[in-house]
């Protein structure tokens, strides 16, 4: 009898999945699931020793969290998987791009060594480990939890194995999703809106030359055809760098409301250059910039 290849079991929360198990190809599997991923915070108030650890009393302190999931991602771990990625790895890319299609707050609270449907029944003892327990800036609201759609899923089936592939052979590209996904992890809105601006400027000015004017018309030409919208996207874009520059440079805390603004921007030029399966470069970004879309 030949043993099934070893796996890790990921709990995607914040979404529910109503269909049949979904292949994303290389053995991964996608599927509904149940099960909560909650901690408690304690206090003790003796000092450890090496020989015992906190004694008893112990007090439960107000806090903590807790997140239910609906959803269980399969990734294997005894294979080669694109882009050289660890099992985790691939966890992270595919919520990522889960995030960035659609479902900005997905989460994956934790990983565990058996699937979750017999985690409670196991015979030896499952690996279970926290993955993502901070919680994000943007939410579903109070409507029911969001529903994967299979056109989501298709298009995330389509584009990780390549996408896999450029983080591995660009840098800029790679840096650029990690601070997409980053960015939106509840925390101090102006290091936030710092890291997405890192980003713009690593993909649309790696020169650190004229910035404002080069990210802004680079960004510009790169989403929008020539003509008005391009125009009223290049000052939009350069009214966000303001507020980039004086996060940077003041102790005052950036708008959510430009953070997010940011981060749509960089959502819509990651989304391009993972469907077209291409980073733009510097003289690429400038023939389209001055000699028009046709080029």
């Amino acid at each position: 009898m030949i043993e099934s290849q070893p796996k890790i079991y990921a709990g995607l929360s914040h979404v529910t999945y109503d269909g049949d198990s979904f292949e994303l190809g290389h053995g991964i599997v996608l599927r509904a699931a149940y099960a909560r991923l909650f901690a408690a915070n304690m206090m003790a108030f003796a000092k450890t020793t090496e020989e015992n650890p906190h004694s008893l009393p112990w007090r439960a302190a107000r806090g903590g969290f807790s997140y239910d999931f609906e959803v269980e991602l399969a990734v294997p771990t005894g294979q080669r998987l694109p882009g050289g990625l660890s099992g985790e790895d691939v966890v992270w890319l595919i919520a990522a791009l889960l995030r960035l299609v659609k479902y900005a707050y997905l989460m994956v609270p934790v990983i565990s060594d058996v699937p979750f449907d017999s985690a409670a029944t196991s015979k030896q003892e499952p690996l279970l480990r926290p993955f993502e327990i901070e919680p994000r800036i943007l939410s579903a609201g109070k409507k029911e939890l969001s529903s994967l759609k299979i056109e989501d899923l298709s298009w995330v089936k389509s584009v990780w194995p390549r996408t896999a592939e450029l983080l591995r052979t660009c840098s800029p590209l790679n840096m650029a999703l990690r601070a997409a996904d980053a960015c939106t992890v509840r925390g101090r809105p102006a290091s936030a809106l710092l890291t997405v601006w890192g980003a713009l400027e690593e993909l649309f000015a790696p020169s650190r030359a004229e910035l404002r004017f080069r990210v802004s018309a680079h960004i510009a030409a790169y989403l929008e055809a020539a003509g008005p919208k391009r125009l009223e996207l290049f000052k939009t874009v350069a009214d966000l760098y303001n507020a980039r520059s004086k996060a940077a440079h003041s102790a005052q805390d950036a708008e959510v409301a430009v953070l997010v603004q940011s981060f749509v921007i960089l959502r819509n030029a990651l989304i391009r250059m993972i469907d077209e399966g291409i980073v733009p470069t510097q003289i690429d970004l400038e023939k389209r910039l001055f000699y028009g879309d046709s080029q």
